[in-house]
């Protein structure tokens, strides 16, 4: 989700003059119409999820995140080593919002993941770093997400039995409600083979 975030915030720097935002190929000129439209799509997920009858794993897990405020210092960051120079005006304004909605993006995963009960309890840890890596336990399972360096985001599983692997789920979907369906399955796929 950084990556978007980088070429977004690039295009706007090198038009000079852009004051919109785009989310699922839809224009937004405000930064307020446009975190609206976040929370809407946020909101269709999260409605859109069936709670299971009973959880597929007896065990716990632990959702782990950046925390909204370290993925916004850590993007101030980037982009200053990128361009020589703290961002500020326009810049910082989408850097602002595109963090916010990378943010409320990632934690809709929870959100459905939660609602669907999966597990017997799912429980979020934001993190102050953007280069996470939790270790399980016996009664335990880790999702999180890590992006040590620009581009390198990836989202983890850890478990006792498998130990940590690339959590891969398919992306094909359009919109969040479907993306957030295939994370899910892919959460339930893990929770199985346990």
């Amino acid at each position: 989700m950084n990556k978007k975030l980088s070429l977004i915030l690039a295009a706007a720097l090198l038009s000079g003059c852009a004051t919109f935002y785009t989310l699922e190929g839809q224009r937004y000129n405000s930064a307020e119409e446009f975190q609206r439209a976040v929370d809407s799509r946020a909101a269709d997920a999260v409605a859109a999820v069936v709670p299971l009858p009973a959880p597929l794993s007896n065990k716990k897990l632990i959702f782990a995140i950046p925390a909204k405020d370290t993925m916004y210092q850590e993007n101030i960051r980037r982009q200053t080593a990128l361009n020589g120079r703290a961002p500020t005006g326009q810049a910082t304004e989408m850097l602002t919002n595109l963090t916010r909605s990378n943010y409320k993006m990632m934690k809709v995963f929870f959100d459905t993941v939660q609602k669907k009960g999966i597990y017997s309890s799912t429980q979020l840890r934001e993190i102050p770093s953007m280069a996470i890596s939790i270790e399980p336990a016996a009664d335990t399972d880790v999702l999180y997400f890590s992006e040590p360096s620009q581009g390198t985001g990836q989202w983890f599983y850890a478990s006792a039995k498998h130990g940590r692997q690339v959590f891969g789920y398919d992306r094909s979907g359009a919109g969040v409600t479907a993306k957030t369906q295939a994370f899910i399955d892919a959460v339930q796929a893990q929770a199985i083979r346990e």
